[in-house]
């Protein structure tokens, strides 16, 4: 008996396993969408800015008269702002915001910088263009330091660069480490900038808006077909990746979810998103601006023109101690508590790094880019890293040498005081503000002593 009212439960079981499933189906695909739509609605509000500014422009390109040059060329400058500070107020809540800062520069050329800064974390949170721009005004900067990059991204990293349309440096001060081919601790990949919802992947929709907008209307047809043309193109490539994918292995299925489903690589913005769909959906107002009182709208030809607005910041920190509000031309400075004790650090240098990075080094040199290399700063009681630092650090002395690189390296020749206080880290390798401030002011000496021998 027991067995027979068991066996007449099943299709009861089934069916209720079955709305069970399609009602988690409904609500993940609900929450999906939901996602795309908070995704959608935020950069709207960037590319509205975007347009505005691209609108300027192409009318500062029409202008007919000197008077009228100036006005327009004032308007441009003050909806540049304007776009720049609404893509801040939209991202600077988003996890090291100054991923997104880095490929905002690189695809809207706000700085156009002759000089500028690679490298990794020890640079992004070390080097500040400021102090450099202070002691060498000749020169434009941007410090386009990534967290976690190797030789092999910045490869990949250069081709994005490209893609941009920003001006070829004409000097890259290269921030080298004695571990940078270290590639299981230096993890980044150009997936983690390029994927949906990414630095990259959000400028290319940026930058999108902001062609149609510029470009002359008979050449609208034109651009469209080819974005469309591009749009098609990255398609294929998305689906080309989705057949390649082994279904039967989980760690490739999860790895594909979690670069290409909102809810999930977005996930840790569900609360952000509720709180955005409960709140009514309000878009962020820009702050108040010093120096503007007036917008560039209320302006005739006889009235004074108007500044570019500076925008204050209310001091803003990421869960890493990230200080987003401070972030300056690439530059974020980074705190934490540290107290100077020792860390074992092993490194395991790996030779496809290398070759990457000569690759690389080819490159800049095809492009015409002088390159200077600096080492940054590190509190050397700090780690012990088992003389892997000295097999590091000679090897790109031997590649300085062989290419006729100047290399700064202020661990080893040019190290002092900042190396041996660790007041001036945030851990035993990276610069907080003060360590930073110190030691971009120190190397913008070295390096204007440097130019000027070159000029």
């Amino acid at each position: 008996m027991t067995e027979k009212h068991e066996l007449q439960s099943l299709p009861e079981f089934f069916i209720k396993g079955l709305i069970v499933t399609a009602a988690a189906f409904l609500m993940v695909f609900g929450l999906n969408a939901a996602m795309q739509g908070f995704l959608d609605a935020e950069l709207a509000v960037v590319e509205e800015a975007a347009a505005r500014a691209a609108a300027a422009e192409a009318a500062l390109a029409g202008a007919k008269t000197e008077a009228e040059a100036a006005r327009l060329a004032a308007e441009a400058a003050v909806r540049k702002a304007e776009q720049y500070e609404q893509f801040y107020q939209k991202y600077k809540t988003r996890h090291c915001y100054h991923y997104y800062g880095q490929f905002y520069e690189m695809f809207e050329n706000l700085y156009n910088a002759d000089t500028i800064i690679i490298g990794t974390s020890h640079a992004a949170h070390g080097i500040n263009p400021k102090y450099l721009e202070e002691a060498i005004p000749r020169r434009s900067w941007f410090n386009f330091a990534l967290n976690g990059s190797n030789p092999k991204y910045y490869l990949d990293w250069w081709k994005v660069f490209l893609e941009s349309g920003y001006p070829i440096p004409e000097t890259i001060v290269f921030s080298v480490d004695w571990f940078m081919c270290d590639d299981g601790w230096l993890w980044r990949r150009i997936d983690f900038d390029t994927n949906p919802d990414c630095p990259a992947a959000i400028m290319r929709k940026i930058r999108k808006t902001r062609l149609m907008q510029a470009e002359d209307a008979e050449r609208a047809a034109e651009i469209e077909e080819k974005l469309a043309a591009q749009e098609a193109a990255e398609a294929e490539k998305e689906a080309t990746r989705a057949d390649k994918i082994n279904w039967l292995d989980l760690d490739e299925v999860l790895t594909w979810a979690f670069n290409r489903i909102p809810v999930i690589y977005s996930r840790d913005r569900i609360p952000e998103m509720l709180g955005w769909y409960i709140g009514g959906r309000d878009a962020d107002a820009l702050p108040a601006a010093e120096g503007q009182e007036e917008t560039a709208d209320d302006i005739d030809s006889d009235a004074p023109l108007p500044e570019v607005p500076v925008y204050v910041h209310e001091r803003q920190v990421d869960k890493d101690n990230n200080i987003t509000s401070e972030y300056y031309k690439g530059y974020v400075p980074w705190e934490a508590d540290y107290n100077g004790r020792a860390k074992d650090q092993p490194c395991d240098l790996k030779e496809d790094q290398w070759a990457a990075l000569d690759r690389l080094l080819d490159v800049f040199e095809d492009y015409g880019i002088h390159v200077v290399f600096v080492e940054c700063p590190e509190y050397i009681e700090g780690r012990r890293a088992r003389s892997m630092d000295d097999m590091g650090n000679r090897r790109l002395e031997e590649i300085a040498e062989a290419r006729g690189i100047t290399f700064f390296n202020y661990n080893i020749e040019l190290a002092g005081e900042i190396n041996a206080d660790h007041t001036n880290f945030s851990d035993w390798g990276h610069m907080n503000t003060k360590g930073s401030t110190a030691f971009s002011k120190l190397l913008a000496a070295r390096l204007a002593e440097y130019f000027e021998t070159r000029e």
